[in-house]
């Protein structure tokens, strides 16, 4: 099955929950594809944990990462845009984290912020390089582009405002 479904980067625990319930349900998590389709495979139900992560590869080595949470007991599932996915079956009385602490999961939010605001640079210079467009049809690229900046402020404001409320922990 495949499914449409929508969440902001700061509704990663609404999206873990998510995955959870379709799991309960048969329909376990497989992959997806974008913008953000879920792909899932139907079986028996299981009670499958999910946690995200986000990191990008650039910067570590990618089967050092993986290894690190095999050796947790964690699947890796799929990785989408930066977003890693793990699962794990639940177990009576067991919470199952991948980050333990406030500032691991900080550090995710923060990682998150750095890669939005390296991708809000060339949105910032189009937007004031299209200042004095030469023809009509550049100022609705303009526009889009406004749009589309502020989505990102948007973004990073939610961001930073998890991130505080995980400091007040």
């Amino acid at each position: 099955m495949r499914k449409f479904k929508w969440f902001w980067a700061w509704q990663d625990e609404a999206e873990e929950a998510w995955l959870r319930d379709m799991s309960n349900g048969g329909w376990h998590f497989s992959g997806m594809s974008m913008p953000t389709f879920y792909n899932f495979k139907h079986g028996e139900a299981k009670d499958y944990v999910y946690r995200l992560d986000y990191r990008s590869y650039w910067k570590m080595d990618q089967e050092e990462y993986l290894q690190l949470f095999r050796d947790s007991g964690w699947e890796y599932v799929e990785e989408m845009a930066g977003w890693h996915y793990f699962r794990k079956l639940a177990r009576a009385g067991e919470e199952l984290e991948i980050y333990t602490d406030a500032e691991s999961k900080i550090g995710k939010y923060q990682r998150l912020l750095a890669f939005l605001g390296i991708l809000m640079l060339p949105l910032f210079f189009a937007f004031f390089n299209l200042r004095n467009p030469p023809y009509g049809w550049m100022s609705t690229i303009q526009v889009f582009i406004f749009l589309l900046f502020l989505l990102y402020v948007y973004a990073i404001v939610k961001i930073l405002l998890r991130i505080n409320q995980l400091k007040r922990l």
